[in-house]
């Protein structure tokens, strides 16, 4: 009777324990889910340095990524950005929710074209990007909002704010033609109606669009500049490896809004395992 008591305590003691646990991630008290969201991103990007890419296997990295998922959809590439563990396929429809819950898609509405006539190229003028923000850090654009839950330091005071914990770090885009790589200038804040982000631009850069929260009102823009393209051919080999679909995860996917197989080794693998 005794033991039996003490065990009935120690149980009580554990769900207690984990409760409290689960709440402080939920809440982000103590900073807990961030802390936690940059421990799992830290391992999310698997590259091996040492491993020479062929040829050969740069072919069928390249063809993984450009095959057809989506029924209705045109797959347009992929987008890596390693800092924060993202790496979506890009589909050609950011103003339907059948687009936006296979993944990222080139936004082309703007201020000077309003229905989207010009469809984007990578490496060239302004490419717009656009992709959920699941409120979690990880799925989807999550990762580009620096805090979970909370709008600063996007709006302090009331007052919208410029943000450059980003700077610096790289944007890939990758599509059959190569591999273009931008760096991170800023991020700021704009209304959800404002679609002069995607106005046509001098030189080349990147737009991605994602919601901010809690104040989804606003969106969030990362903008990074051209700095060099890529054949697929004269890559360099890490560059390479951040888009091959049977070593990296991708992050396109949650159970709880849009259920889906992942391209990444997290789901078939681009194609070379089966799903059930």
């Amino acid at each position: 009777m005794k033991k039996a008591k003490i065990l009935l305590q120690i149980l009580l003691s554990i769900i207690i324990l984990c409760s409290i646990s689960y709440i402080c991630y939920q809440q982000n008290w103590f900073d807990v889910h961030n802390k936690i969201v940059q421990e799992i991103r830290s391992h999310k990007v698997v590259v091996d340095d040492n491993k020479k890419m062929s040829l050969a296997g740069r072919n069928r990295i390249r063809q993984r990524l450009m095959r057809e998922t989506q029924a209705g959809l045109k797959k347009q590439g992929f987008v890596s950005i390693p800092a924060v563990g993202i790496l979506e396929p890009i589909f050609n429809d950011a103003y339907s929710e059948k687009g936006l819950q296979a993944g990222a898609n080139y936004a082309n509405r703007s201020s000077v074209d309003q229905t989207g006539k010009q469809v984007p190229v990578m490496g060239k003028g302004n490419y717009g990007l656009a992709s959920h923000n699941f409120d979690d850090g990880l799925t989807g654009f999550s990762g580009l909002q620096q805090n979970y839950q909370n709008d600063s330091p996007y709006i302090v005071n009331g007052q919208r704010q410029k943000n450059n914990w980003l700077n610096n770090q790289t944007i890939y885009l990758a599509n059959s033609d190569g591999i273009f790589e931008y760096r991170i200038k800023q991020q700021r804040l704009v209304k959800a109606d404002d679609v002069s982000v995607l106005d046509p631009s001098q030189n080349a850069q990147v737009t991605i669009i994602t919601c901010l929260f809690p104040s989804t009102e606003y969106r969030i823009t990362t903008i990074g500049k051209l700095k060099k393209s890529y054949k697929w051919a004269k890559a360099p080999d890490p560059i390479i490896k951040y888009f091959d679909l049977t070593k990296q995860k991708t992050n396109a996917h949650v159970d709880w809004y849009n259920p889906g197989v992942e391209e990444g080794v997290n789901g078939d693998a681009g194609g070379t395992k089966n799903i059930e």
